[in-house]
Formats: C-alpha cells, structure tokens, sequence
C-alpha cells in the first residue's frame, strides 16, 4: 500500500467506512483517505455507523471508540460479524482498559496524521488476510 515510486500510501478502490463523531476530524481524514485513492463513507453517529455498516459492501472500518455519550463497540461488532477488519482511534492507548475485550485490534492514538492511519490500514489488512 505503500508506493516507493511516489512516495505516497494507496489505498486504490479500498471502501471504508470511517466513524468519527468531530466534524472537523471527520472531513479532514475523509479527504485524505480519498486523496489516498480510498471510497469513504463517513459517519458523524453510532447509528449512522450501524446504517452504513449493514448497507455497504466494506473493505475496512476506522472507528473513534469515544463516540460522545456511547462508543463504536455496536459497530466493531457488526464488522467483526461480517468480516470486516477494522481499527481503533481514541484519545487512550491501546493498553487502557477500554480495549481489553479487543485483543488484537489495533488502537491508534490522536492526534494523528492520515499517513499514521494509512499504515494502521495497511498493517491491519496484512494481519487480517
């Protein structure tokens, strides 16, 4: 995924659904990941995360954990069901509790920049396939 010739990530045709609940955070990454050559569906809502999760064929799933009042556990459960790799974002290290019932899931820490997330795809899709 990474391009020696360009010096760039790609993510060439890889669909992935993107939660995040800071609208900032939110189209800052989308945009890049798109630059990245990737389709993304963003989702602002644990709802609308489930939404996209059950309507869309995916190929990957970055998730915030610390979705406001709730977390995207609802979601990281519809992907794991359907086979569907995915990785954390959250404001805590992989080794805080929160993460405990989600060994070998990758948990990146903000802030973060979206080559930082293209290599968590990257290493994620290399351990899951």
């Amino acid at each position: 995924m990474f391009n020696e010739d360009s010096g760039r990530y790609s993510l060439q045709g890889l669909r992935i659904l993107l939660v995040e609940d800071d609208p900032l955070i939110c189209l800052d990454l989308e945009a890049s990941l798109v630059e990245f050559g990737a389709i993304v569906t963003s989702a602002g809502s644990v709802l609308a995360g489930l939404k996209a999760m059950t309507a869309s064929a995916l190929d990957f799933a970055v998730l915030d954990f610390e979705m406001g009042a709730e977390t995207s556990e609802p979601i990281a459960l519809a992907a794991k069901a359907r086979d569907v790799p995915f990785l954390y974002l959250s404001g805590y290290s992989e080794q805080d509790e929160r993460f405990s019932r989600w060994p070998g899931i990758q948990v990146l820490v903000k802030p973060l920049s979206a080559e930082e997330v293209a290599r968590g795809i990257e290493a994620a899709l290399s351990k899951s396939g």
